[in-house]
């Protein structure tokens, strides 16, 4: 390795990594925000939320690692350019090719670390996820308690929770059972879910049972402490379901857990997770040869960058737009590679239009001279 490469690719790291964590605190803050709204109504801990979002990480990471490759290489190069580094080698002749390899060997670096996200660590975070929802959907309390809604575990039995605190507590219950003659309400202020051998009891407090007989009597008895057992009303929970995104590499090829998911499916998502791993090595190298291949510029590289982020959100619509047309036959997975081709087709024009001043229009492209810094 050249020693330019070597201090190009040490100048990258630390942009790249300030880009994960900015661009990675954002998308996760927003995943986690839904995530807590499902685990407040379903009235669990602070530790399952911690532990549910730490599973959301390896996708997060897989998502914004091709941006903050984009973004780095688009920093930096811009940063040699305003310290005229840049202008100095290409006065020494360096090509934009030559200055562009780096941005190629920290694409291979983004690859492997892509690779290892969408075929390792994602599915394996997933599975977990998955996992920990499903004990949770099998926990008695989160089948029914919905706060602010009437439910109804078993048929007869209505069931109401006016709020739940962030304690762990309800507010305004209401326990509504007609399975008899005489009509049984429950009616208390609060209440508290504790758990024991025989399975969760509701403790409420300072409330009410009222009897309504057949010939319309009613009678109330006024409590300060009731139990009421909430196993009564326990029943088996669906099946444990599995998606694509749980499955490793392997899986999807055919082994293992292939069964759960059709062919077609597991195809698809095999070429996607491999597509969107080399399209980690095309877009750094975009961000840098954007700048490179036109020579520096006083008034900024603005346009250039911006059109370069449409081209990025361009190619990643075409990669959700390819993906229906896989579906019809596994046979047909070479058109996912459609982004690919496109972005690596972009950066060959961009090297190619860097032997020759983008002032110097088609001709200049057609008969590359050499560059002006």
């Amino acid at each position: 390795m050249r020693q330019l490469d070597r201090y190009v690719l040490s100048r990258l790291i630390g942009p790249f990594l300030f880009f994960i964590v900015i661009f990675g605190a954002i998308l996760w803050l927003n995943q986690v925000l839904r995530l807590a709204d499902a685990v407040i109504d379903t009235g669990q801990s602070g530790m399952v939320f911690a532990e549910l979002s730490v599973y959301l990480i390896p996708k997060v990471l897989e998502t914004v690692v091709p941006m903050a490759a984009f973004a780095s290489a688009t920093f930096l190069t811009n940063r040699l350019y305003s310290e005229a580094e840049l202008i100095i080698l290409m006065g020494a002749g360096i090509s934009p090719a030559d200055a562009t390899r780096p941005y190629f060997l920290f694409g291979g670096i983004c690859l492997v670390l892509m690779i290892f996200l969408s075929q390792l660590l994602t599915p394996f975070a997933m599975g977990l996820f998955q996992d920990r929802q499903y004990q949770i959907s099998r926990e008695i309390p989160t089948r029914f308690i919905i706060p602010g809604a009437f439910s109804n575990p078993v048929p007869g039995i209505t069931i109401f929770f006016g709020a739940i605190t962030p304690d762990g507590a309800f507010k305004d219950v209401v326990i509504h059972d007609t399975r008899s003659r005489t009509a049984v309400t429950h009616t208390a202020p609060e209440g508290q879910i504790l758990s024991n051998r025989t399975g969760p009891t509701l403790i409420l407090f300072d409330g009410t049972i009222q009897h309504l007989e057949p010939d319309r009597r009613l009678s109330t008895i006024y409590f300060e402490t009731l139990s009421y057992d909430l196993g009564r009303f326990a029943k088996e929970a669906a099946g444990r379901t599995y998606k694509i995104s749980e499955l490793h590499f392997h899986e999807l090829l055919g082994s293992g857990r292939a069964n759960l998911v059709p062919e077609v499916q597991r195809m698809t998502e095999f070429h996607d997770r491999i597509v969107k791993s080399l399209l980690a090595v095309a877009f750094p190298v975009l961000g840098a040869i954007v700048l490179l291949s036109s020579g520096f510029s006083r008034s900024g590289f603005f346009l250039r960058i911006a059109l370069c982020v449409v081209f990025m959100v361009a190619v990643n619509a075409l990669r959700g737009f390819v993906q229906p047309f896989a579906g019809p036959d596994a046979g047909f997975w070479p058109v996912l590679y459609a982004p690919v081709v496109l972005a690596f087709g972009a950066v060959i024009i961009l090297l190619r239009m860097g032997l020759a001043p983008w002032k110097s229009g088609f001709m200049g492209f057609l008969r590359p001279g050499r560059t002006v810094p």
